[in-house]
């Protein structure tokens, strides 16, 4: 039985929809009750605590364990508002299937004569294709007595038949006569068919897949509204939540016979999966668990999801069956009593059964069973489906959903080419799914085979397709092959014409259909909106181009867009574009906004306030916001959006922030005011919207979007230091436990930082002054802000150490004086040098720097201040030093004193001004960017040392040495402070930062220590002393000891050792007047030695010496590395601070600095009151902005062309290179053997002629335009290249091997020729000088000398060269051979020739008739290779070798004829001179 029990219980145990938790009450319950009464009151207890959401049932245990709290909030236990609302929601559902939808049955049963063939009569069906046992009333799971069920059978079966068919015969055959009495019985379905009130809805939880939510599932009538249906969906199974779908996808396709390979359901279920997504789509089968529906379903449940919304979850992808009522396995199992089964525990199955229902298949969401009365056919949802798809496909004005339908089929019968002429015959796209078979293949067949057929209109819709007639019977023969089998031999002829008529009216829509070949291409998400885009192509209306411009966003492809939509001829009117726009900056589709910025839509126009705060709105209301809302809740208190709120937070993250609101719509709202009020124009546009656009991207983690408007904006330098600073800001505020997530933001700020240097860097190299002032600039759309600024308040040590900055602060530190800062140190010493050439001055514009500039360039510039304060600072602490060790007087106050507390009162005095001109646009950022926590230590010892002399005056006796420690601690301080001064020291710098690091490290390794240090310290003093009394020298024993001891002060003799003193103190019990009682007492209060103390102690200090020292210095070491490899960051850094401090600070340094200070706060006063400075000058005008903008951005344009050009030049781009080369060859050598046919048929021929599988890209997924896909060609030549380098190895592995075996044979036979050689020369020898002795003839060499010259001066034909002198061999020849002349050839040329040259030469030897040798002598066989010819089957690495072994050969050939010449002219020569 695939159906189980049925459950028709509603509330509390919703699968998913509510989680349900114990019931315990916790504490929040009476104590004292009957049974009953605790019984409802623990019921009501599991009501409402399945009525809480996750968030609440997450506190419930932790509120159980609070004494006083229960797992439910008081408040939540009498309220019934839940309950109620629930009902509600349950009443309004049941009410409206019930007033909406009818079930269909049938109640004559009246066999049909054409299925008479069975053995028993309970196997006969009905007209409606029932059994009896099956119909209305007999087929209730609950049990029947004789009486009733003999009142239903009356009622169904018909009189004539009733004593045929009734409960008694169900087991006996048929009546012979049954037939005849059939005839006399009437059946229509008019008749028998009664609709009756829908019970047969709710939801079905499948026990075969446990994970999954409940699927909603309804019954209706075949006549049922439509719009009801939808209404029911929408409405109550809240199908449109959370979010609208933008398609509708139909599947269908084959069922008991339809199968996919391995390569195809990947293909399918990717592209199905991806397109479902990516636009939220319902996906529409008939629901069964056999064929494609099986497929879809399988598809879907490998991308399922889901969001989650509180204690309530949705399905992210809507699987919707459509199928026959009369077609499901088990559908009894789903009816209920009238109020719906919420849920019925439904068992599905694998086993389908020719001619029966099928069962469900367990992973569609949603189920709409349509009944038309009859049972077991398959046919019976077919119209309503396709109403059903055509009602969501109609736009919104003519009464339907707007949502695009596409049909997708895959192989299919009969049916799916009816389904398909009838889709498109609602202008209903169709995606055909050729390869897999039947009709999909017949489909494609006849649209590969049709041409279009131009009739008046032009438009795609009046194109109509004809089929070829030589076609014609190919087609027929596809379709008999495909179906022909079931039919009988008088229905062929029939079948065949209508369902060729089918395809040819299908073909009608040409336009709408389009082919995705499974074999080949990987992507059916592109193909489904390929066809969405084709459907809509030749209408102009702007509704169907937004509605196209949408599903191409949904799917992200800007291209398809840019070649479909933005068409030149194509005119978008003004603002119609902006909701797209808008939706793509919401959906961080980069290269959509970009697209959309060149259809003349102008970002300052668009971005207004108004979209502005849409964006935010909406962007707030997104489940990827909540660490937006977490940061607006942490530092403005707030999660609401609103202009100042954004001011505030924007404050915040980078200290000083303006909207920058286009001047000429801003409202001048009087002085004083930071920002505009609540602003009533919703039109008011920004001064810089790419600001806005990339704080908005920064503030929700939109990382490309900040690119892209941080490419479009201005200011590319500044700008990407801002966003870092921004980064670093929400960095600080994420919570520790949130580590990936900082992480993410970190990465983002490290991006912007590197982009920041990057184009700066870029800026130095076309022109280093520019890129200073790019560095110096006051941003007009930062808040008047310097990159410098923001950089070092966002600790961005990267940027601050690049070249540019670099010099910039350089700069700044020596203002003007360029000679060396050991010369600015000799003239301070020697004021007079400055009258002289030694010290050169910047002329900072002027044609010569005069001598009072010269002087005040000096004493003004940072690097001589720093210098007259170093100077005078160590005299400060050496005249300090004399007053605490020489001077310091208890009883009066000396001269030295006063000067030294007037010069530590100049020295605060001093920090104070330097602090609120340091350049920080907050005070808050001031105090956290430059007055740190040395800084406050200093200002904090300086103070002491004020209120240590006001002590003094106040009373001089009585507090004088109290002073003097104060006085001794801020010595420590003064000299600590000198480090400062090393600062300016790029060695010495660096090392402050380590000894800070290390600091910190110690503090936290001591937190260890002291937990080793009190184990011992309290376990060795309790062993040492029995008893002891309460006091402070304890707690010293206890640290003192341990403490020394780590550093190796062992002091066994008062730390261990038995104290003899105590002991002797005490003497004899007899001579003491204590009890025995108190001597005891006493002697125990005495140190004793005790053994277990020493083993102690050697386990503390190995752990202390050895371990925790080690350990350590390895952390001290990890810190000295760390800070070594940034060290240069590091020093510059710091310069910057040390720089803007003392370009801060006065030409006078403490205690002088006093004199300007007086100066400048009275200045300040009279500014205040009465002499108010009328304009503040700027730096940079309006028109160097702009020309520092247009370099900025020039520049920045070269680093992304150049980062560009990178990319492209990287190994992936070299082997894609290589592989659009193979094609190139491929396609050259293929279109040359066909005769110059296109590459697309070339590739076909390449099939047929049954080239290897790395020839002909089979396995490579084409793109639409034919070629082969980029990434599957770059995997594809990749394993082709890592073959070829196999076979490489290989093929030279035994070519050595067998040249190995050669070698040896040859030296074999070498030898032995060798030897029978020089044997037989040796008797030759003998004869010549036997005929020598015999004749008186001259030896060789001189009968050679006797030549005549004029022998060697040309060479003579062939026939007359026969006696000549084998020094002939040496002279130019045309009859030379072509092996000797590639012998005398350099073999560095030969190896440096190509490989195709070498061929050549091959072929061409082989061609060319064979001449005689210039010396006349028959050839030898040159080799014994074959002739090229047949080297073209060999590769070219072989050849080339072979080649090579011929000239070896050849060589060899020429050099035997030559021996053998030189023999027979010698004894020619003997034989003249005779």
């Amino acid at each position: 039985m695939a159906g189980v029990g049925m459950d028709t219980k509603i509330y509390p145990s919703e699968k998913y929809d509510r989680v349900r938790f114990s019931s315990d009450q916790g504490g929040a319950g009476p104590s004292a009750m009957n049974l009953k009464e605790r019984k409802i009151q623990q019921d009501r207890f599991y009501e409402v605590q399945s009525a809480l959401t996750l968030e609440e049932a997450r506190y419930s245990e932790m509120r159980k364990k609070i004494p006083g709290l229960g797992r439910i909030p008081k408040d939540r236990i009498n309220t019934q508002s839940q309950d109620l609302e629930f009902q509600k929601r349950k009443q309004d559902h049941v009410v409206f299937v019930k007033q909406n939808f009818r079930q269909i049955e049938c109640s004559k049963f009246v066999p049909d004569p054409k299925k008479l063939g069975v053995k028993k009569i309970r196997d006969l069906k009905c007209h409606c294709g029932e059994i009896l046992t099956e119909h209305a009333g007999l087929s209730s799971a609950q049990p029947m007595n004789n009486v009733q069920r003999d009142i239903v059978e009356a009622y169904l079966i018909p009189e004539k038949l009733r004593s045929h068919i009734n409960r008694e015969t169900l087991f006996k055959a048929p009546p012979e006569n049954l037939a005849s009495l059939l005839h006399s019985v009437p059946w229509s379905k008019e008749d028998a068919f009664r609709e009756n009130i829908c019970t047969t809805f709710g939801k079905i939880s499948f026990v075969n897949n446990d994970n999954s939510k409940p699927a909603k599932y309804v019954r209706l009538s075949h006549n049922d509204s439509v719009d009801r249906c939808l209404e029911l969906m929408e409405k109550h199974w809240k199908i449109m939540e959370p979010k609208r779908p933008s398609l509708c996808i139909s599947v269908i396709g084959g069922a008991k016979s339809f199968k996919l390979d391995n390569k195809m359901r990947e293909t399918f279920n990717t592209g199905l999966i991806k397109a479902a997504k990516t636009t939220n789509a319902w996906l529409i089968t008939t629901g069964s668990n056999v064929g494609v529906m099986k497929a879809v379903g399988n598809a879907v449940s490998e991308g399922q999801s889901f969001l989650w919304d509180d204690d309530r979850i949705t399905h992210t992808l809507r699987l919707i069956g459509i199928g026959p009522w009369g077609y499901v396995k088990d559908r009894k199992y789903l009816e209920s009593d009238g109020d719906g089964c919420f849920p019925v525990h439904f068992k599905t199955s694998n086993i389908i059964q020719h001619g029966k229902p099928v069962p469900l298949n367990p992973n569609h969401t949603h189920f709409v069973f349509v009944d038309d009365g009859y049972r077991n056919n398959y046919k019976g949802a077919s119209e309503f489906r396709a109403s059903f798809e055509q009602k969501v496909s109609k736009p919104t004005e003519a009464g339907g959903l707007g949502i695009p339908v596409v049909l997708v089929i895959l192989e299919g019968g009969t049916d799916a080419i009816s389904d398909a002429m009838v889709s498109l015959n609602h202008h209903i796209p169709v995606v055909v799914c050729s390869g897999t078979g039947r009709a999909a293949d017949i489909l494609a067949y006849a649209y590969s085979h049709t041409r279009s057929k131009h009739h008046d209109s032009k438009t795609p819709r009046n194109r109509k397709g004809e089929l070829k007639p030589k076609h014609e019977d190919k087609l027929i023969e596809k379709i008999f092959d495909a179906y022909g089998e079931r039919w009988k031999e008088k229905e062929i002829e029939e079948n065949i014409r209508l369902h060729l008529t089918n395809v040819k009216k299908c073909m009608e829509h040409r336009d709408l259909i389009n082919i995705f070949p499974m074999n080949k291409h990987e992507d059916l998400d592109i193909a489904i909106l390929t066809a969405l885009l084709n459907s809509k192509a030749g209408e102009t209306s702007d509704e169907i181009r937004q509605n196209q411009l949408k599903l191409a966003l949904t799917w992200d492809r800007a291209d398809i867009a840019q070649e479909e939509i933005f068409r030149e001829d194509v005119l978008w009117p003004t603002g119609s574009l902006d909701d797209v726009l808008m939706e793509a900056i919401m959906e961080e589709r980069v290269e959509f906004v970009a697209l959309i910025l060149t259809q003349n839509v102008v970002m300052k126009e668009f971005l207004t306030t108004q979209k502005l705060q849409d964006l935010y709105d909406k962007s707030l209301s997104r489940m990827d916001s909540h660490h937006l809302k977490k940061l607006m809740r942490r530092t403005i208190n707030s999660e609401e959006f609103s202009y100042d709120n954004l001011a505030r937070l924007m404050e915040s993250l980078m200290d000083k922030y303006d909207h920058n609101f286009d001047e000429s719509s801003i409202v001048d709202t009087g002085p004083g005011k930071k920002f505009s009020p609540v602003l009533t124009n919703a039109q008011q546009h920004f001064k810089f919207p790419f600001k806005q656009l990339m704080i908005w991207s920064i503030l929700m983690l939109r990382q490309k979007m900040a690119m892209f408007a941080w490419q479009m904006g201005n200011e590319p330098v500044t700008s990407a230091v801002a966003a870092s600073r921004i980064y670093g800001s929400m960095a600080e505020h994420i919570h520790r436990n949130e580590s990936a997530l900082k992480e993410k933001v970190l990465a983002y700020k490290d991006e912007f930082e590197h982009l920041a240097r990057s184009v700066l860097d870029e800026c130095h190299i076309k022109h280093q002054e520019k890129a200073m002032m790019l560095a110096e600039r006051k941003s007009p759309s930062w808040s008047s802000m310097t990159s410098l600024q923001i950089a070092a308040s966002a600790g961005n040590r990267a940027y601050l150490s690049s070249v540019s900055c670099k010099n910039s602060i350089d700069t700044s530190w020596n203002r003007g004086i360029q000679s060396s800062p050991s010369k600015v140190l000799v003239t301070v010493f020697l004021p007079f040098l400055l009258f002289t050439p030694f010290l050169e001055v910047n002329a900072m514009g002027e044609k010569k720097a005069k001598t009072f500039q010269k002087i005040l360039t000096f004493y003004t510039a940072p690097i001589t201040k720093f210098t007259h304060h170093s100077i005078l600072y160590i005299f400060f602490v050496a005249l300090f030093t004399f007053f605490l060790l020489v001077d310091y007087q208890f009883y009066e106050i000396t001269t030295i004193e006063i000067v030294c507390i007037v010069w530590i009162f100049t020295f605060i005095v001093d920090e104070l001004y330097t602090l609120l001109t340091f350049p920080s646009p907050t005070f808050h950022g001031k105090i956290r960017d430059w007055y740190g926590m040395l800084k406050c230590v200093d200002m904090l010892n300086l103070l002491l040392a004020l209120v240590a002399f006001l002590v003094r005056i106040i009373d001089m006796e009585k507090h004088a040495e109290e002073a003097k420690i104060i006085f001794s601690i801020n010595c420590i301080i003064f000299y600590i402070r000198i480090m400062k001064l090393y600062t300016a020291n790029s060695s010495l710098g660096p090392k402050l930062e380590m000894i800070k690091m290390m600091f910190d490290e110690l503090r936290m390794f001591l937190l260890v220590v002291i937990v080793f240090l009190l184990a011992y310290g309290v376990a060795s003093q309790s062993l040492l002393f029995r008893q002891r009394d309460a006091s402070w020298d304890i707690l010293r024993d206890i640290v003192f000891y341990p403490y020394w001891q780590l550093y190796g002060e062992l002091d066994f003799e008062n730390a261990v050792h038995t104290d003899q003193d105590c002991f002797e103190s005490l003497g004899n019990f007899s001579s003491s007047s204590m009890t025995r009682m108190a001597y005891n007492v006493a002697k125990m209060k005495c140190k004793k030695e005790y053994w277990l103390v020493y083993i102690l102690c050697a386990g503390y200090l190995i752990m202390g010496n050895i371990l925790l020292f080690n350990l350590l210095i390895a952390i001290f070491n990890h810190i000295f590395t760390k800070v070594e490899e940034k060290s240069n960051e590091i020093w510059k850094f710091q310069m910057y601070f040390l720089t803007m401090e003392f370009d801060n600070k006065t030409a006078l340094v403490p205690p002088l600095s006093i004199i300007p200070h007086l100066y400048l706060f009275f200045k300040w006063i009279a500014r205040k009151t009465c002499c108010k400075k009328r304009s503040k000058g700027v730096q940079f005008t309006q028109r160097h902005l702009e020309f520092l903008q247009l370099f900025e951005k020039e520049e920045m344009a070269n680093y992304l062309r150049h980062k560009k050009s990178e990319q492209k030049d990287s190994a992936e781009s070299k082997l894609q290179k290589r592989v659009e080369e193979l094609f190139k060859l491929v396609e050259e050598e293929l279109t040359a053997d066909q005769g110059g046919s296109s590459f697309n048929h070339t590739l076909i021929a390449t099939q047929t002629t049954k080239l290897p599988r790395e020839t002909t890209f089979e396995s490579c997924p084409l793109e639409p335009n034919g070629w082969p896909k980029t990434e599957a060609v770059i995997e594809f030549a990749k394993k082709l290249e890592e073959k070829e380098q196999k076979e490489v190895i290989e093929e030279e592995v035994a070519e050595a091997l067998m040249d190995e075996e050669q070698a040896k044979k040859e030296k074999k036979k070498k030898k032995k020729k060798k030897h029978k050689k020089h044997k037989k020369e040796t008797q030759e020898e003998e004869k010549i000088n036997n005929m020598d002795v015999q004749n008186n003839a001259k030896p060789e060499s001189e009968a050679q000398k006797n030549i005549p010259d004029n022998a060697w001066a040309s060479p003579l034909p062939p026939t007359t060269t026969r006696n000549l002198s084998p020094r002939l061999a040496s002279q130019e020849s045309p009859y030379k051979s072509p092996y000797l002349q590639r012998r005398l050839t350099p073999l560095k040329l030969q190896n440096d020739s190509s490989e195709d040259s070498d061929d050549v030469e091959d072929n061409a030897q082989v061609k060319t008739p064979e001449p005689y040798n210039i010396l006349s002598t028959p050839r030898r066989s040159r080799s014994k290779l074959p002739a090229s010819d047949s080297d073209s089957d060999v590769p070219r690495k072989s050849r080339k070798k072979k080649s090579l072994t011929r000239v070896e050969s050849s060589t060899e050939d020429e050099r035997r004829s030559k021996s053998k010449f030189f023999k027979r002219f010698r004894s020619r020569q003997l034989s003249d001179t005779d």
